[in-house]
């Protein structure tokens, strides 16, 4: 059955080598999840901060505004590539579950608006109301449909189910940790993200209360999820098909270097998170977390695809394809990709660091 539901093989020939386009898969999935983990985790930190922490909730929905609209255009690009490497695979699973996955531009649309309600309440001394628990809600349900296309482009054995029976496409044993693995993932990093802000704004405007408390609670929301997230990680390891464990680790270094040295900079993470007393007073200690907690990421998301490689083993999406590089397509996209880069990184430098004076000469 899952023979018939899987479409032929493009005619098209792949453009480039093969491994070029795994490792742009993996280079632009990181940009697009770094985004993604401040907008899913930022809006949940700010949720669970509650009202008396204004300076956690505004600095999160102000920087939702522009990190939703970075996290949909820097994920245009790995879309890109998933589908050249394995699009008749991840678009039949999003096929089956066609309802959720156009859904979730519903959710999109919901999520940032309510996002904006929250930042004009707030600039207006008002309360957030609901309008940021429903914005992380649909931020949630989003990161949740994506794990289920994620596992179910990866076991097309599972398609006949989900074709007569759509709800089993949660019905996977590695679905929940999976889950839970992206979920604490985004609010460890927005938890570094909000103390590491604290401390480079004590730094120009001075230490305040509201600062401090920030940092700490910055502080403890990467050291909570962290700590369960590496509980989390190694459920998830377990709870492989054993025939996909097994490949994956015999995969020699290849496969377990990056594995090791993810777990590794997790437990640095912890080691670093445990240590900061006072945030404010510990700046580097506050960067070094913050740099343990992003290669984390990036290795993570390595060990990902490396996974994805060893689920589709018996299944090889790229049988019988041609290759025909084109290095001047090739060309034009990395000046354009790293030219988008760097006025991201840029425009984003800008905002954190320009102050404008308050008034109509200023304006």
């Amino acid at each position: 059955m899952a023979t018939n539901l899987m479409p032929a093989l493009d005619p098209a020939p792949i453009p480039g080598p093969v491994w070029l386009f795994h490792l742009l898969w993996v280079v632009t999935f990181l940009v697009h999840m770094l985004f993604v983990n401040v907008v899913l985790g930022g809006s949940l930190l700010a949720t669970f901060a509650g009202s008396s922490r204004r300076e956690v909730q505004s600095f999160f929905v102000n920087a939702n505004s522009w990190a939703i609209s970075f996290a949909i255009t820097f994920g245009i690009a790995p879309l890109l590539f998933i589908q050249v490497l394995y699009g008749r695979l991840f678009y039949t699973a999003t096929i089956l579950v066609a309802g959720s996955w156009l859904g979730m531009l519903g959710l999109l649309m919901v999520g940032y608006y309510l996002n904006y309600v929250a930042k004009f309440r707030l600039q207006k001394g008002k309360g957030v109301g609901i309008s940021l628990p429903l914005s992380a809600l649909c931020f949630v349900l989003i990161a949740l449909i994506q794990v289920m296309v994620n596992l179910l482009h990866l076991q097309p054995s599972r398609w006949e189910g989900v074709w007569t029976q759509a709800k089993s496409a949660l019905a996977d044993p590695t679905f929940f940790p999976r889950f839970l693995h992206f979920l604490l993932a985004a609010l460890a990093m927005a938890g570094a993200l909000a103390a590491y802000v604290a401390v480079r704004r004590a730094k120009t405007q001075g230490q305040t209360a509201e600062l401090t408390d920030m940092a700490r609670l910055g502080v403890k929301a990467a050291l909570y999820t962290s700590v369960v997230q590496l509980l989390v990680g190694f459920w998830l390891l377990l709870a492989l098909p054993s025939p996909v464990l097994s490949a994956f680790m015999k995969g020699g270094a290849a496969t377990t270097l990056p594995l090791g040295l993810g777990i590794l900079a997790g437990i640095g993470l912890l080691v670093v998170l445990a240590g900061i007393r006072e945030p404010i007073a510990e700046g580097t200690k506050v960067r070094r977390a913050m740099e343990f907690l992003v290669g984390a990421v990036a290795l993570m998301i390595i060990t990902r695809h490396q996974l994805r490689e060893a689920y589709l083993a018996e299944w090889q999406p790229l049988a019988g394809a041609q290759v025909v590089p084109q290095w001047g397509i090739f060309l034009v996209f990395l000046v354009t990709f790293l030219v988008g880069v760097g006025l991201t990184v840029y425009a984003m430098y800008k905002a954190a660091t320009d102050k404008p004076q308050v008034g109509e000469p200023a304006a």
